[in-house]
């Protein structure tokens, strides 16, 4: 395996880097808000196409976490800063709300078929 250069300067730990997966965290989190507010309308077909959105930004920004976590390699190569934490709150709340949207999803669908 080649080694990476995991410095400050790493382009893996750039600012535009970094805010790309926290945007993409984000996005993610938004698209499952809007699936709720879709499905809470009645459009289940909208609210599950957004679903489907919002798992493809979580897995990719999840991807791209699992993928730094495994260079550091738990020796503490990366560098703890305020704004990996940041990420790792808006992926770990983003993947929360996937989850309970799903549940909410349903729901509506049982609600609407009574």
């Amino acid at each position: 395996m080649s080694k990476i250069d995991l410095n400050e300067n790493s382009p893996l730990l750039s600012e535009e880097y970094l805010m790309g997966l926290l945007c993409s965290a984000g996005n993610a989190r938004s698209a499952t808000m809007e699936a709720m507010r879709h499905a809470r309308t009645g459009d289940i077909e909208e609210s599950l196409k957004l679903l489907d959105q919002a798992d493809e930004m979580l897995n990719k920004v999840h991807k791209d976490q699992t993928y730094l976590i495994g260079l550091d390699e738990g020796e503490g190569k990366i560098k703890m800063t305020l704004i990996l934490t940041h990420i790792q709150d808006h992926i770990m709340t983003g993947m929360l709300c996937r989850d309970i949207a799903s549940e909410i999803i349903e729901l509506h669908k049982i609600n609407r078929s009574k």
